[in-house]
């Protein structure tokens, strides 16, 4: 009975006896930790985003430092949203006690919200936090975007959908900063010039490798989600230079429509202007 009540008790058999022990760290109805560990957790707790219930833990577990002792006011951590502290916790039970999730989501690309239900298999924090699912509605596995919840609660008449570790890991290996497209993955790769490549190196996306070439460096990806990649690549302008077709097709698309938006947006130029530019390009043409 008291096993079953989840009490740490340790035998050891000596035939015809048995000798129950207790454990020495445990402390009953809490968690007892030594002393020399409190500074780490304490560390730990202040990086993680400012919440209240972050707030809670460290402020109870200052209380019992001598002198209230470990808040480090130089320590910033990021906010957590309304929605974070709201739905993350749901989010994370409802993955731990495979039970489904009935939510009402905002879905971007429709613009509308709709009612369905999801069983929660992996949640990544972020910035943004999102999460892979099962989509019941769709019967795949599926990104989703904290922030677009509009509700959601646990609903256990719902059959919870179960997934293998190896099939959702193999769907984020696919995927790029929380983006999947249906269709095969594609080896992409763009060069990155010198001196941006100093910077662009230490501000990629999860899944990205490096390699150095003369005069910078050489970023390959394998990914479903090519869009994501270009507009990636777009935001580095003239600094980055696409190597393989794909990608190379996505980035002369979104480029494309970028400077249909400038041009349809930008006021006419004046006539001289505009004929100085006209000689401008025939000179180009010329060389």
């Amino acid at each position: 009975e008291l096993v079953a009540a989840r009490i740490p008790l340790l035998s050891e058999k000596d035939h015809p006896h048995v000798y129950w022990k207790m454990r020495r760290d445990w402390f009953p109805g809490g968690v007892l930790f030594r002393q020399e560990d409190v500074p780490d957790l304490l560390r730990q707790l202040r990086r993680l985003p400012r919440s209240k219930a972050r707030d809670k833990l460290l402020e109870v577990v200052a209380l019992q430092q001598p002198g209230g002792r470990g808040l480090a006011p130089s320590v910033v951590a990021r906010q957590a949203s309304e929605l974070e502290q709201q739905h993350l916790p749901l989010l994370e039970d409802a993955s731990a006690r495979g039970i489904a999730v009935a939510m009402k989501y905002l879905t971007a690309s429709r613009g509308q919200p709709s009612q369905r239900h999801v069983s929660v298999h992996l949640v990544e924090l972020g910035p943004p936090a999102r999460f892979i699912a099962s989509c019941h509605t769709r019967g795949d596995l599926r990104w989703f975007r904290v922030e677009s919840i509009l509700h959601a609660r646990l609903d256990e008449a719902e059959a919870f959908r179960p997934a293998t570790e190896e099939a959702v890991a193999e769907f984020r290996g696919k995927s790029l900063d929380g983006y999947y497209q249906a269709g095969p993955v594609i080896e992409c790769s763009f060069l990155v010039r010198e001196p941006e490549s100093r910077w662009v190196v230490n501000n990629l996306i999860d899944g990205m490798t490096v390699e150095t070439v003369p005069d910078g460096v050489r970023i390959q990806v394998k990914t479903t989600a090519v869009g994501r990649l270009g507009r990636f690549v777009v935001g580095l302008g003239a600094a980055a230079r696409p190597e393989t077709k794909e990608l190379a097709e996505a980035v002369a698309e979104l480029a494309r429509g970028a400077l249909s938006q400038v041009e349809t947006d930008t006021p006419a130029p004046l006539p001289g202007l505009h004929a100085r530019r006209r000689a401008s390009q025939r000179s180009r043409d010329q060389v």
